[in-house]
């Protein structure tokens, strides 16, 4: 438990526009985002337009991309125990060669679905390494007070991309072969890389291995300590029912009812709803930091999670005539993504700054595990369901599930009690 908060009327903290490390940091985070995007476009064009891909190829591509995510709890093992600013240069230039391979291949005339498979979990792979070692070295680099700041920017630049990227990738697919769009991506992680090596922050040794080296008793620690911290304890519980309900269920079947089972909005409208929630994130992202400064960590983490769960009950209760729909699915994905990027960067500054520094890779792991791993049961489970009660029913109680369980998961417990950004608790 945390003995102590960090305090507010301390001495005052340089902005990070004023700090180059974080600067350097921001900058190869940001291009490394925006080549990812471009990437997530290019490689389903290569498979479908060059190499002829089948509906099962596709899948088994799909499926090679997300395998890796199931690593965060080991993956975050390994980072505690390297210095993390060397893992995200060698992940930087790690990703750059293996999507190197693309354009070679393809100027080799050797391209093959195989070899994109290999590419694409080994992309994966070394993703999953970037996000945790550059997530658990923020605390590293700046003072516990910058954390929010840091999380706000690192967030802002990530919706960023995800928004404006897809749209760059259109445009570069109209000018480029898809193989060769892919050497922008290259470009930015190999930018990313030097960005990162510039940093003088001086790294911080790893310390001393306290479970003899075994992986899963790492692991079973980082659990354990996440689930023993009444801060952290509700909102990872929160974090597999949101999984499991919202993004599994929810968000999984919300193109299959916003356009066949539901509303039966047009087409050319589905995209229009989509934009609203990147816009929202936007905002949500640039606005966290000053929201938390105005009514503190806990009732930022309580509230954005009360107003982004309630707005989902307006996509299963969305109704014609068709503009209302349109008009409810647009507010729901606005304040729901809005809201989402709020609590994220409020949630990842708690964790950094509760966590002890050797468990940071750990901890986060654990973290991203919990938000991830329940969503395919929660697919499953809805496709399921809709089969037999449909889809619009099925949405319901997803949302009734994922989204009111969280707030009252937040509601009774110290969560919401803690304004001040807490001290790291003990190891």
């Amino acid at each position: 438990m945390a003995s102590e908060t960090v305090e507010s009327a301390a001495a005052p903290v340089p902005g990070l526009w004023r700090h180059p490390d974080f600067l350097r940091l921001w900058t190869g985070q940001a291009l490394s985002q925006f080549g990812s995007q471009i990437t997530l476009v290019a490689i389903p064009l290569v498979a479908v337009v060059m190499l002829n891909a089948s509906a099962a190829e596709m899948g088994l591509l799909g499926t090679l991309v997300r395998l890796p995510l199931l690593g965060f709890l080991f993956f975050g093992v390994f980072v505690d125990r390297m210095r993390r600013r060397r893992v995200l240069i060698w992940s930087d230039l790690g990703r750059a060669v293996v999507l190197a391979a693309i354009p070679a291949l393809w100027l080799a005339d050797g391209l093959s679905m195989p070899a994109l498979y290999v590419v694409v979990f080994l992309l994966g792979l070394l993703t999953v390494f970037f996000q945790i070692a550059y997530r658990s070295y923020l605390p590293e680099l700046v003072d516990v007070r910058q954390l929010a700041d840091g999380n706000s920017k690192l967030q802002l630049t990530e919706s960023l991309a995800q928004t404006l990227g897809p749209s760059a990738a259109a445009g570069l697919v109209r000018v480029l072969a898809a193989p060769l769009i892919i050497l922008v991506d290259v470009v930015t992680y190999l930018a990313s890389a030097v960005a990162c090596a510039l940093i003088r922050t001086p790294d911080r040794r790893p310390a001393a291995e306290e479970d003899g080296g075994n992986v899963l008793a790492a692991i079973w620690d980082g659990l354990r300590w996440v689930l023993r911290q009444p801060l952290l304890r509700p909102l990872a519980i929160s974090a597999a029912l949101y999984s499991m309900f919202v993004m599994g269920s929810l968000q999984a079947m919300f193109a299959l009812y916003v356009l066949e089972g539901g509303p039966n909005v047009p087409v050319e409208w589905f995209g229009v709803i989509l934009a609203f929630g990147g816009v929202g994130a936007i905002i949500g992202a640039w606005m966290s930091v000053r929201v938390m400064r105005r009514f503190g960590l806990g009732p930022v983490l309580l509230w954005s999670t009360v107003v982004g769960n309630l707005s989902l009950f307006l996509i299963p209760l969305a109704v014609r005539p068709v503009g209302l729909a349109i008009a409810m699915l647009a507010v729901a994905e606005f304040v729901t993504w809005m809201a989402n990027q709020v609590f994220f960067v409020a949630n990842m500054t708690l964790t950094q700054s509760i966590t002890p520094g050797p468990k940071q890779g750990r901890v986060i792991g654990t973290i991203y595990s919990l938000g991830l791993i329940p969503a395919p049961l929660g697919t499953l489970g809805a496709g399921l369901l809709a089969e037999g009660i449909g889809l619009r029913h099925t949405l319901l109680i997803a949302v009734i599930l994922g989204g009111l369980g969280p707030i009252l998961l937040l509601v009774f417990s110290r969560v919401p009690r803690q304004r001040e950004i807490p001290a790291p608790a003990e190891a």
